[in-house]
């Protein structure tokens, strides 16, 4: 979030990883699509479907985003192909926040304040001028902020009339959207559904008004999306044999349909419809992050090592040391260190720390065994704090203590808030040892299985007392992080779409 005043410094560090979701996410409430969706401050490509002369043209140009505190503005360049339709457009919204520091919440609402547009179309038939003449809008969208991932969720209704040429005619658009997103470290997408009800009203050659009517259905969804691929190194005589590449890139994709009238004063023409559908899209060039090779002698083979490798390139894991143990117990204390690495969770710590050192506070304990000197201080104070890791007891954290499965799981779907998801107590889970699930994460282990997260064994037991070796660990993140780039995608984009 732009930090403009000191308020705005204040709830941009309360709320760190809520997106603005007016900006980052979208460019405005009007159907379209632009390019670049993560640099809020420069002027994007923009497409946009025009249906209110009866003809779907595609519009193309330029839409630029400013933010305040207080006010959006988005200020629009747009024309055909052919140049025959040229588009301007001016919108200002007034922003109300209601920051809600104790469930970490966010509510926005938009409402339109100033509008602007003017639509000119060249044809065979002459030049005609649509003019907007009234536009109300409201819309609201509440975001809640989990550990690793901000999940929101908004509608919009609005209404548009357009004079054609000022006394020619009016065209009427009744605008309803929803929307529904998440954003986190490895991704982040939202899918719009809107829908248009549209009037078209002339006169015939009689001067009696004629009433038409239309509808559209468009589906935008805004992506973006993190990725690991492998690449092999293809000279024999080198020091390795290959590596990963982290990519990231935008994808914004409109897809519409329509359903709307044959404009005539001719009265069996009227009742024709124009049936038609079609998609746009933009995406952006990847970028481009060559990861460290780690070149752990006992892993060759081992059937973790491309995760161990994964997370070693991502330098989760300390890859600069000669023996990984892939057949050692997971300790607590690394677990943590590697949720917050892989989440990115340590540079909201670094960031405060950083704003503190001036003070040079002293480090206060976190738990009876977890002194302010201790190495892992600051991942254990990220998973303790944003509650997705806990004391054993006696206000003990037991960092060198082996991490179970029940605990590695629990943490996942805690930092993932989708506790929710489980049924209330009593219940059972499909695991043949759920008498062996202890209490307390009886719901992580339902919704992990749920989800795709955690699957157990293939005979059916998830052996949630065992300790967790360091290659299960390895794996269970990667299967982690390949949830959040892919999983909550699908649910997000795929599944609303095709709703």
């Amino acid at each position: 979030m732009k930090k403009i005043l000191s308020l705005v410094i204040i709830l941009a560090l309360v709320f760190t990883a809520m997106p603005n979701y007016a900006i980052l996410n979208n460019a405005g409430f009007e159907g379209g699509i632009h390019k670049n969706e993560r640099n809020t401050q420069k002027t994007k490509e923009y497409k946009e479907m025009l249906f209110i002369t009866g003809t779907p043209t595609l519009l193309q140009g330029t839409v630029e985003i400013k933010e305040s505190e207080k006010k959006l503005t988005y200020n629009y360049k747009l024309s055909s192909k052919d140049g025959k339709i040229s588009m301007t457009r001016n919108i200002d919204l007034e922003r109300i926040i209601d920051d809600n520091t104790y469930h970490r919440q966010r509510v926005e609402v938009n409402n339109i304040t100033k509008f602007k547009e003017t639509i000119t179309v060249n044809d065979e038939d002459g030049k005609k001028t649509y003019a907007l003449t009234n536009y109300l809008l409201h819309n609201s969208t509440i975001g809640d902020n989990q550990p690793v991932a901000t999940y929101y969720q908004g509608g919009w209704g609005g209404s548009k009339e357009y004079t054609i040429n000022k006394t020619e005619g009016k065209v009427i658009e009744e605008i309803t959207g929803d929307i529904y997103g998440y954003d986190h470290y490895w991704g982040g997408t939202e899918t719009q559904k809107i829908h248009k009800d549209i009037t078209f009203i002339t006169e015939d050659e009689n001067y009696k008004e004629i009433k038409q009517y239309g509808y559209v259905d468009i589906d935008v969804s805004f992506n973006r999306t993190k990725k690991m691929e492998y690449f092999d190194n293809l000279p024999y005589q080198t020091s390795f044999d290959g590596g990963y590449t982290l990519t990231e890139q935008d994808e914004t994709v409109m897809k519409y349909s329509y359903t709307l009238p044959i404009l005539s004063s001719n009265k069996a023409a009227s009742n024709r419809k124009n049936i038609g559908s079609g998609i746009e899209r933009f995406e952006t060039l990847p970028t481009q992050q060559k990861l460290f090779i780690p070149k752990f002698e006992d892993i060759k083979g081992n059937w973790a090592e491309w995760d161990i490798k994964r997370l070693a390139g991502l330098q989760v894991i300390d890859g600069t040391q000669r023996y990984f143990g892939p057949n050692l117990n997971m300790k607590r204390t690394d677990f943590a260190k590697w949720i917050v690495l892989a989440m990115d969770l340590a540079g909201e710590e670094e960031q405060t720390s950083r704003r503190t050192s001036r003070t040079q506070e002293e480090k206060p304990n976190l738990f009876a065994d977890i002194s302010g000197e201790y190495p892992d201080y600051k991942y254990i104070k990220a998973v303790k704090e944003k509650e997705i890791m806990s004391g054993v007891g006696d206000n003990k954290f037991a960092p060198e203590g082996n991490l179970t499965r029940a605990e590695a799981i629990t943490i996942v779907i805690r930092a993932l808030g989708l506790e929710r998801l489980a049924p209330n107590p009593p219940f059972r889970t499909r695991f043949i040892d759920d008498n062996q699930i202890p209490l307390w994460a009886k719901k992580a282990i339902y919704v992990a299985d749920q989800v795709g997260i955690a699957k157990g064994s293939t005979d059916g037991y998830i052996h949630p007392n065992e300790p967790m070796t360091k290659a299960e660990a390895a794996a269970f993140i990667n299967r982690f992080i390949t949830y959040l780039q892919e999983n909550m995608k699908i649910d997000h984009r795929e599944n609303i779409i095709n709703y």
